[in-house]
């Protein structure tokens, strides 16, 4: 084995602990996004989500809404830097001709 397949294999072990702790993570964080709605003159926010193919709505108490926010974006990163990821997979396994142990 020549010293670049031990680097792509190293490389291609290192990205699948990472994807593997990315996947844990984004299964902790909300789905959906936040809406805001006028009823009677005040503003409700409202958490809203896919459950099979309908759309839910859970309301939000104004002093959650700021970290409510900050998961939904940390899980919009996360399902980017899984992409990356997995992108960078394909291109370590194009590179070697075959799927490295990810030991």
């Amino acid at each position: 084995m020549s010293v670049l397949e031990g680097v792509l294999e190293e490389e291609y072990a290192r990205s699948s602990r990472l994807l593997g702790l990315m996947e844990q993570e984004i299964d902790l964080l909300p789905k959906g996004s936040i809406r805001m709605r006028n009823i009677k003159g005040q503003e409700y926010c409202y958490l809203n989500y896919r459950v099979g193919d309908k759309v839910k709505s859970d309301y939000v108490p104004a002093a959650e809404v700021d970290e409510l926010r900050a998961k939904i974006e940390r899980r919009r990163a996360l399902v980017t830097a899984i992409r990356e990821q997995k992108q960078s997979q394909k291109q370590i396994i194009r590179a070697l001709g075959r799927v490295p142990n990810a030991d």
